[in-house]
C-alpha cells in the first residue's frame, strides 16, 4: 500500500500519507518565525545517528484543511462504530474484519523498567469517549504511562526521536495562524487544542506513539496504524547527499506551477534544505513525518504567513511534534470541532472517530478518497503489520543513482 498525507489548508490543515524526511538544523541563535525571533529547538540529544497531490481536491470546501487526492484503492464497506461500541482487545483482530475502538477510559500503562520486546497487541490505551478532552493527561502524566521498551523497528529515527521543540516557538507559531475564523472551528480550536501542541516527549518510536495517544485519549494501536499507511513509521528518511526520500517522512510533492509554491518552498528552505534544489522550481514537499503532517496552505485558502500552516520545521524535526500534532487533530474533529466540514456534509458529527481518521487524509467527511484511506488504515490495524516479523527490515531499497537511505546526517 502507498502512503498517504494530507496539507493544510486555510484555517484548516491538510495531510497525507507518506515517508518523511528532513535535514536537522538546529540553530545555535534564534531564528524569525512568523516576524517573531525565537530559538526553534531548545534541546536536541546527541542521537546523530510519491504522494502527488493536487493542490486542491474536486469540489472541496475552500476552507478544508487535509485535501489530498487518494490512490485508487478498493471500496470497502464501512460502518462507524458508536462509542459504546466494544472492542476486541483481547485478541487479534484478522485481517478481514473491521476494527473497533473502545471509548472506555485508557488505563494506565505497566511502570518498571523496560523490556526488549514489541508493544502487547492489545495495545496499553484506548479512545476516550466525546468530553473526554476535558479531562485529558498532561505530557508529564502521559510520559509516566508510557510501556517502556528498548524495542525500536527504526533505528533510523533515533536523532528526531529525541529532538523536543522549544515549546515557546510551536506555541507562537501555530497561535499565529489561529482555526476558528468565521465559524469553521469551534473557539477550543485555537484556545485549547493547539495551545497544547507541543512535542514535548523523547523515547523510542513506539513510546512516542503511546504518549500522543495517551495525551489526546486515543488508541494507541490506532495512532501505529496511522503512522504504517503515512510513512512505514519512518520521520524523516534522505539519501547521502541529504536528499529526502519520498514517501518516507516527506511526500505529496508540489506540482510544477503551482500557484504559491516559490513562497511556500522558499519559506521552508529558510530551515536547512532548499528542496528546490533536489525537485526543481517551484517543487518540494507539502507533507512531513511519520504521521503526515501537511504545511502546505494554498494562497487562496486563506493568508497563512509563507503558504504554510506552521507546523513546519517542527513536524519534520520532531518525531513526538508530529505525533502530537496529527493526534491534537483528531481529538478536535471526534469532539465535533471542526464546524466546517458540517458546511461540507450533512452526517459530520462528534462520535465517528473512523470519519476523523479519513479526513486527516482527505480532508473531506466519508468521501470515496477519505473511505479509502480509512479502509487502508483498518486493513493495517488489523493485521498489526507493526508486530510482523519482517517490520525492522521493512527499508526502501539502494537507490542507483543517489544511493542507500539513512537517518538524516546533519
Amino acid at each position: 500500500m502507498g502512503k498517504h498525507r494530507r496539507p493544510l489548508v486555510g484555517d484548516k490543515h491538510l495531510r497525507r500519507r507518506g515517508r518523511l524526511k528532513y535535514t536537522l538544523v538546529v540553530l545555535a541563535a534564534a531564528t524569525t518565525v512568523l516576524g517573531i525571533t525565537v530559538p526553534l529547538f531548545a534541546k536536541e540529544s546527541a542521537y546523530a545517528g510519491s504522494f502527488n497531490r493536487p493542490g486542491r481536491c474536486p469540489g472541496q470546501n475552500p476552507l478544508n484543511p487535509h485535501c489530498r487526492t487518494a490512490t485508487p484503492t478498493p471500496s470497502s464497506t464501512y460502518s462507524s462504530p458508536s462509542p459504546s461500541t466494544s472492542p476486541s482487545p483481547s485478541t487479534s483482530p484478522s485481517p478481514t474484519s473491521t476494527p473497533t475502538l473502545t471509548t472506555t477510559p485508557s488505563p494506565s500503562a505497566s511502570s518498571g523498567p523496560p523490556d526488549s520486546g514489541p508493544p502487547d497487541k492489545a495495545g496499553y490505551f484506548s479512545l476516550r469517549a466525546v468530553g473526554g478532552w476535558s479531562s485529558l493527561p498532561d505530557d508529564a502524566a502521559c510520559a509516566s504511562r508510557v510501556h517502556r521498551s528498548t524495542w525500536e523497528p527504526r533505528p533510523d529515527n533515533v536523532k528526531r526521536n529525541h529532538t523536543e521543540p522549544d515549546p515557546d516557538a510551536v506555541h507562537q507559531s501555530l497561535a499565529a495562524r489561529p482555526r476558528a475564523v468565521a465559524g469553521t472551528y469551534d473557539t477550543r480550536w485555537d484556545t485549547w487544542l493547539l495551545a497544547r501542541v507541543d512535542g514535548q516527549f523523547t523515547g523510542t518510536t513506539d513510546e512516542i506513539f503511546q504518549w500522543a495517544a495517551c495525551k489526546w485519549g486515543l488508541s494507541d494501536n490506532l495512532v501505529r496504524a496511522i503512522a504504517v499507511v503515512e510513512s512505514t513509521w519512518y520521520q524523516y528518511l534522505t539519501y547521502p547527499s541529504g536528499r529526502p526520500v519520498v514517501d518516507y517522512g516527506s511526500g505529496d510533492m508540489m506540482a510544477a506551477r503551482t500557484t504559491g509554491a516559490d513562497t511556500f518552498c522558499a519559506g521552508i528552505a529558510a530551515f536547512g534544505r532548499d528542496y528546490q534544489q533536489d525537485f526543481g522550481a517551484g517543487i518540494c514537499p507539502r507533507t512531513f513525518s511519520i504521521a503526515g503532517v501537511m504545511a502546505w496552505q494554498a494562497p487562496s485558502w486563506g493568508t497563512m504567513r509563507g503558504n504554510q500552516n506552521g507546523t513546519f520545521p517542527f513536524s519534520r524535526d520532531s518525531t513526538a511534534f508530529a505525533v502530537d500534532y496529527m493526534a491534537s487533530q483528531l481529538r478536535g474533529c471526534y469532539e465535533g470541532w471542526e464546524s466546517w466540514l458540517g458546511d461540507t456534509s450533512s452526517t459530520y458529527a462528534a462520535g465517528d472517530i473512523w470519519g476523523c481518521v479519513g479526513n486527516w487524509y482527505s480532508g473531506e467527511w466519508h468521501s470515496a478518497a477519505a473511505e479509502g484511506y480509512i479502509s487502508n488504515v483498518q486493513q493495517e490495524l488489523a493485521n498489526l503489520t507493526w508486530l510482523k516479523p519482517d517490520w525492522p527490515t521493512d527499508k526502501p531499497p539502494c537507490n542507483r543513482t543517489y544511493g542507500c537511505p539513512g537517518p538524516d546526517p546533519l
